[in-house]
């Protein structure tokens, strides 16, 4: 390795470095100003008297600020083991929190198709989480507000799967965004050791597909602490680190 490409090396690994701490000291000073946001609508939802319309809308004012504060409580302890972040999770309960948050600012037609049975996964649910978000984000920004969103959840003997399918116009004719939500994609998938496809969906837009293995349950208390390795699929997968046109 030359002298110069070892400099540029160096000079990125600082970079890196310090864009780390910059996110973990903003993550630090906008703590507070969420908590005073899920304490203020906590007080107003103690109100006996509150209409039920205005009631719903604090409910999600506090699932938003709760998932805010979650992610950071994440970035906040970076150091944690990953074994430490894992949960046993409900992937219903992940799908319908990420379709109700997509709902507030979409006006189509969202539609959660949900398993009959838990589909239970030892995950990071701000990671499964992500993905969802993401790829909710993608359809409906296609669909458009006249359009249509379908997620589906479902599962065999070993794998966890969430479709989302859209009828936008298909890859490569929707004006793309920054690329971040992709990157979130990719690394919360390999976090996971989940896999994701893109196809043609039958609406006439794009079905997104990803994988998780679901969860083993070592004892009776639901702790989970491996997961069922994913197997051979006959339907071609793309990995994580291929990045759809769309996207």
């Amino acid at each position: 390795m030359s002298a110069v490409q070892k400099s540029a090396g160096d000079r990125q690994e600082v970079a890196a470095v310090e864009g780390s701490q910059r996110l973990r000291e903003t993550c630090h000073d906008i703590r507070q100003p969420v908590a005073g946001v899920l304490a203020l609508a906590g007080a107003a939802l103690a109100d006996p008297g509150l209409p039920e319309v205005t009631r719903s809308y604090l409910e999600q004012i506090v699932t938003q600020a709760q998932t805010l504060a979650d992610v950071i409580r994440q970035r906040l302890v970076a150091d944690e083991p990953t074994e430490a972040q894992l949960r046993l999770t409900d992937l219903r309960q992940l799908v319908d929190e990420a379709a109700t948050a997509e709902r507030v600012t979409y006006e189509g037609d969202l539609q959660v198709v949900p398993s009959a049975e838990p589909v239970l996964v030892c995950v990071n649910q701000l990671d499964v989480r992500g993905i969802i978000s993401n790829l909710l984000s993608n359809a409906t920004r296609a669909a458009g507000p006249v359009g249509s969103v379908k997620i589906e959840i479902s599962h065999d003997s070993c794998l966890a799967q969430v479709v989302v399918e859209d009828t936008g116009p298909g890859f490569g004719n929707v004006p793309g965004g920054a690329g971040l939500g992709w990157r979130i994609m990719a690394q919360g998938l390999a976090r996971c050791s989940g896999k994701i496809s893109y196809g043609q969906s039958a609406c006439g837009g794009v079905r997104a597909s990803f994988w998780l293995p679901l969860a083993v349950i070592r004892d009776w208390r639901g702790t989970c602490d491996e997961t069922r390795p994913l197997r051979r699929s006959k339907t071609p997968v793309r990995s994580a680190g291929d990045r759809p046109r769309r996207t």
